[in-house]
């Protein structure tokens, strides 16, 4: 799910004010709006110090997107960056082959995941999802570290839609770095479902492929995976890319 992201935020030197830089001003002013409604509605799920490393890292990665190139990082032309909020985060989970390799006869998503240090903060507009926020430790502080991935946040807004928190349900992300492949479970539903997220270029069958509109697209994630049937994939994926799984 490869899309533009801002990952660093170059120091600024105060040269006085052209008319670039007042513009740039007026909209740095605009956006630091987005502080108080992002510090409202960050979900009280991560720790304390995330969740205000994410509320104050936002207003400064929207000031980074170019005024042009909204699109790129998941905002329409005309967005309003004063009216975005963080949405409730997810700590982003892993399969490590190792983990494959060593429970070859569990097919429990539990057995084989484990927890990675980076938070994705949805990034909202209205209801939906837009672009992701990450923040993770770098030292002994929480920094969000960056911001886009449209791609990605498009699906986990059809996860979040079918499977929403005020039904109960509390999708996990889980990403293979080596697959460059991201996959949700549903805990509330049990143990054995494991759901492989869309990305630009899939080739899978028309019926479930993506469709325009979120009409179409409200019911993409419907139908779960099996836990044993996308594990028995990420083996032979693993085994025929020919990569160390003991490692």
């Amino acid at each position: 799910m490869n899309a533009p992201n801002i990952t660093i935020v170059p120091k600024r030197t105060p040269q006085g004010c052209s008319r670039r830089s007042t513009s740039r001003l007026l909209t740095l002013a605009l956006i630091s709006l987005v502080v108080v409604a992002a510090r409202s509605s960050v979900g009280a799920d991560a720790p304390p110090e995330v969740s205000v490393a994410a509320s104050n890292g936002l207003p400064v990665f929207l000031a980074k997107v170019p005024l042009d190139s909204k699109q790129q990082y998941g905002f329409p032309d005309d967005a309003d960056f004063s009216k975005i909020h963080l949405g409730s985060p997810v700590l982003l989970q892993t399969i490590r082959p190792s983990a494959l390799a060593s429970n070859q006869m569990s097919e429990t998503v539990s057995s084989v995941v484990s927890d990675t240090s980076m938070w994705y903060f949805p990034v909202l507009m209205g209801a939906e999802v837009k672009a992701m926020l990450v923040v993770d430790r770098q030292g002994n502080e929480w920094k969000a570290v960056s911001l886009g991935y449209a791609p990605l946040a498009t699906e986990w807004n059809q996860v979040l839609h079918q499977w929403p928190a005020a039904r109960g349900y509390h999708p996990k992300l889980i990403a293979v770095f080596q697959a460059k492949r991201h996959y949700f479970t549903v805990p509330e539903l049990g143990d054995h479902n494991l759901t492989q997220l869309f990305s630009p270029g899939d080739t899978r069958t028309p019926t479930k492929a993506p469709a325009l509109g979120p009409a179409q697209n409200a019911s993409r994630y419907a139908a779960l995976g099996t836990s044993s049937s996308e594990m028995g994939k990420l083996r032979t994926f693993f085994e025929r890319a020919r990569l160390n799984i003991g490692r």
